[in-house]
This record gives C-alpha cells, structure tokens and sequence, in this order.
C-alpha cells in the first residue's frame, strides 16, 4: 500500500498514514484535534540504489594501500586513537 503525508494546516502537526488509493482522501474529512484542517502534502519518493559503479569508485589495490598505512600507524604512533 502507499504512503500518504498529511499536515494540519492550523498547528502544523504532520503525519503518515498506509491507504489504499480510494481511500487516500479519508484522513481529509476530518478536522485536526486543534480544530484545523488537515490537507494532502505532496511528497517525493525515495530511490535507493546498490552496487552502481561511479566515477569516484575506489579501486580494492586503493583500499589495501589505506588499511596497510593505517595498519603502519597504529603500530608506530605511540598514543595514537586510530
């Protein structure tokens, strides 16, 4: 089911509510607790993407040589955080 945001247009109070499409507009008929009108806000959807390879990749040869420097100077820095 999708997800519809709401907002009282009185007290700014927001919330979310899982509808089926017909019945979208149903938390619309009734007033706020305040007293306000509640209205529809539009929203935009969320996209998650995984594994999409960019320009800005790092490469695993890129990653051994930062865990060896790292390594290096976790041994060698005396009082070091790392």
């Amino acid at each position: 089911m999708p997800t519809y945001d709401y907002k009282c247009n009185q007290c700014s109070y927001t919330f979310e509510e899982d509808l089926k499409i017909d019945d979208r507009k149903i938390p619309t008929e009734s007033p706020c607790t305040c007293g306000g009108e509640i209205t529809q806000v539009m929203s935009a959807p969320y996209f998650a993407y995984d594994n999409i390879k960019t320009k800005h990749f790092v490469q695993p040869k890129a990653v051994g040589q930062l865990n060896d420097k790292l390594n290096d100077m976790k041994q060698n820095i005396p009082g070091n955080t790392l």
